[in-house]
Parts: structure tokens; C-alpha cells; sequence
């Protein structure tokens, strides 16, 4: 094959940002140990794409499954992996099966023609129309994902790459089929004809690195915001969280009237625990009460540990009777289990207060006098329920 000088001069621009793409990424998934599951397959990703392009650039006049075949489905499997990495970054649900399975058919196609010049525009079809398909996928996940740690408008602005090689694509695929003269320039990749699709992407090289790179940094900032509003025992929010939480839903009061309640529980004689079992034990006990107090609560209530051995509820569009029914499902839940400790069986209970939202309170006020009906329940026995005046 006869190249081009300056379209074989991006062609090997086009190696030099993969295979340093995919150092980059090693290195953050290894030494660095950033997301390292996501790091270690965009890394396999770029070395399959460079592996396929190498190969593709060796392409001649005699047929060759290894130039022809492996290097199209080399490029694929790198694509195919720039999604498994996204879901391990973002956690998303495997999709493994159904990626190979487009693969193979992809693959048995591929495999009914003779691998060489004579099938190049089907060849490109089939390449192209599998190329698409997995942006389309990639796109999505990396939108559903994005959306959910920072918002639509940046969301759609992350995912616009990856919009313009589905694009891309699906160009060349009406290029190969409907106008054969210019193939050339979105076809092959040896010709002075392609050198503005080379020169496209070597962009998109660069830049859907630069995605997944962005990818990975909302990640990490996700992720630490999380442990930042988190107990660390427990894994329940804190009270920095808490308060943002509670003044959204004041503000919601503010503005629609809908009441909202909380509920404030203290554990009976947690210091007995700690110093007779030792902190371990009261360590456990808090994890159990966590647990069971989150197995009663609904979806969008807010769970938080408000320091030592308090725990504080947050019902949204929740009047004053419906917040007495979840606290007394949260005293039941404690009476009726119970947690063992080398063999002991420990059973825990608590004290609660709860207040609901009124005209001309503010949170702050709200939880003082949450505070004080659970007091009140410990000054009159502890183990009760009892509602602020």
C-alpha cells in the first residue's frame, strides 16, 4: 500500500496519542490507583485501537484476515472497552454479554467476505454500523451517568464527542453505500483524500480521552463530596448534609405549604454498653440501629447520625400523625431485635422526641424542640416516644 506522506504522518500522530493515552492511563491505575478497574480498560483501549490502526496500515493488495479482519475487530474491541470502563467508573450495571454478542455477529459478517480491497466498502458498512451502535450505548451510559453527579447541561456537554463519532459513523456508512467516489476520503485511510478524517480523528483521539479523563475526575469529586457528607462509621449522613438536606425542605414549605417532620432518637444507656462490652460492641450497636431504623424508613426520607449515639430523621410531606407512626415503627423495630457480642445478645432501646413544621419556625427552632420531647422522654424513663409541645 502506497501512502500519502502527510496522511501517513497523522497516522502515526494518531499512534503517538493513543499509546500515550494509554501510559496515562496505566499510570493512573496503577501507581496513582485512581478508579483503577475504569483506568486499566480505557488503557486496554487505547492499545487495541493502536493495534488495530497499526495493523489496518498494513494493509496491501493480497488478502489478510490479520490486516483485514483482526484490525477492524482489534478497533472495536478497543471501543467496546472504552464502555466497559465507563460503567466501572460510574458503577453502571455490566453489560458484557450483550457487547460480545454484538461483537460476534459483527464478526460472523465480517467473515463471509474475502479480506481484502474487493469488500472494503462492505467491510466498512458492517465496521461502521457496529461503531455506531457502541458509541450510541457509550453516549448514554456517559449521559444517565454524568446527569446524576452534576446535571443535564453538563451532562450533554461531556457526552458531545462521543455524539460526533456516532455521527461520524453513520456518515461513512451512507458515503460506502451511496456514493462510491467518495469513499476514499472516509474509507481508506492511505490517500490525500482522507487526510480531513485523519485530521478529525486525531481530534476525537484527543478529545474522548480528555472525556473519560473528565469522566474520572467527576467521579473522584462525587466521591469525595460522599465522604465528606457521610458518617464514617455508619456510612449515614452528616450533620453537614443534614442541614442542607433540611433547608431544602424548608424552602419547599416555604414555597408549597407541604408540612415536613423530624425525629430526633437517643440510645438508652450506650455508655453502659461501651463500658461493659467495650467501644467495639458500641460500635456494633450503632451499626445495628442504623440498619434497622433504615429497613422502616422510606426512599426519600433522610437518615443521619447527629453525633455519639443520636440519630436524627427527616420526613418530608410529613404531618405531625404520620410522623408519630414511623417513630413508633423506629421504637418497635429496636424493641423487637437485638445484636450478639461474643456470644452475648444485646438488646438496644431508645428515647425519641419529634416535632412538625409550623407557621413562622425555622429548622434550628424545629430541632431544639425535637431535642427537648426526646429528653423529656429520657427524664420520664427513657424508652418512650414523645412529641414537642
Amino acid at each position: 500500500m502506497i501512502f500519502d506522506p502527510q496522511a501517513l504522518l497523522l497516522i502515526k500522530f494518531i499512534c503517538l496519542l493513543a499509546s500515550t493515552a494509554a501510559v496515562a492511563w496505566g499510570l493512573i491505575a496503577k501507581p496513582l490507583q485512581i478508579a483503577t478497574q475504569a483506568s486499566m480498560r480505557f488503557s486496554l483501549a487505547n492499545l487495541f485501537v493502536l493495534l488495530g490502526i497499526i495493523l489496518n496500515s498494513q494493509r496491501s493488495e493480497a488478502s489478510s484476515y490479520l490486516f483485514w479482519f483482526c484490525s477492524d475487530m482489534a478497533i472495536l474491541f478497543g471501543f467496546i472497552l472504552l464502555r466497559w470502563g465507563t460503567k466501572a467508573l460510574f458503577r453502571l450495571s455490566p453489560s458484557v454479554k450483550s457487547d460480545l454478542f454484538l461483537l460476534a455477529i459483527t464478526a460472523s459478517v465480517m467473515l463471509s467476505v474475502p479480506p481484502n480491497f474487493s469488500s472494503e466498502r462492505t467491510l466498512a458498512v458492517v465496521f461502521s454500523a457496529c461503531a455506531a451502535l457502541i458509541f450510541t450505548m457509550l453516549t448514554r451510559d456517559n449521559y444517565q451517568a454524568i446527569k446524576r453527579d452534576t446535571g443535564n447541561r453538563v451532562a450533554i456537554a461531556m457526552v458531545m464527542p462521543l455524539v460526533a463519532m456516532v455521527g461520524i459513523f453513520i456518515i461513512r456508512i451512507f458515503i460506502a453505500l451511496l456514493s462510491p467516489e467518495e469513499s476514499p476520503m472516509f474509507i481508506a485511510m492511505h490517500t490525500h483524500e482522507a487526510i480531513p478524517v485523519l485530521w478529525f480523528y486525531v481530534f476525537l483521539t484527543l478529545l474522548i480521552n480528555i472525556v473519560m479523563i473528565g469522566n474520572a475526575m467527576t467521579r473522584l469529586v462525587s466521591k469525595i463530596r460522599m465522604l465528606a457528607e457521610r458518617d464514617q462509621l455508619t456510612g449515614l449522613w452528616n450533620r453537614r448534609a443534614m442541614h442542607k438536606f433540611l433547608n431544602n425542605i424548608h424552602q419547599r414549605w416555604l414555597r408549597d405549604n407541604v408540612p415536613y417532620s423530624m425525629i430526633l432518637l437517643d440510645l438508652d444507656h450506650f455508655k453502659e454498653i461501651n463500658d461493659q462490652y467495650g467501644h467495639d460492641a458500641g460500635d456494633l450497636a450503632l451499626l445495628t440501629a442504623a440498619r434497622l431504623f433504615g429497613s422502616v424508613l422510606r426512599e426519600n426520607d433522610a437518615l443521619c447520625r447527629h453525633g455519639g449515639e443520636e440519630f436524627l430523621v427527616i420526613l418530608p410531606a410529613t404531618d405531625a400523625p404520620a410522623a408519630r407512626a414511623v417513630a413508633e415503627k423506629l421504637h418497635q423495630v429496636l424493641k423487637d431485635n437485638s445484636f450478639i457480642w461474643q456470644g452475648v445478645t444485646i438488646k438496644i432501646h431508645a428515647s425519641l422526641g419529634y416535632a412538625t413544621i409550623y407557621q413562622g419556625c425555622q429548622p434550628d427552632k424545629l430541632l431544639i424542640q425535637a431535642d427537648q420531647a426526646m429528653y423529656r422522654a429520657k427524664s420520664e424513663g427513657r424508652d418512650r416516644i414523645c412529641q414537642a409541645c
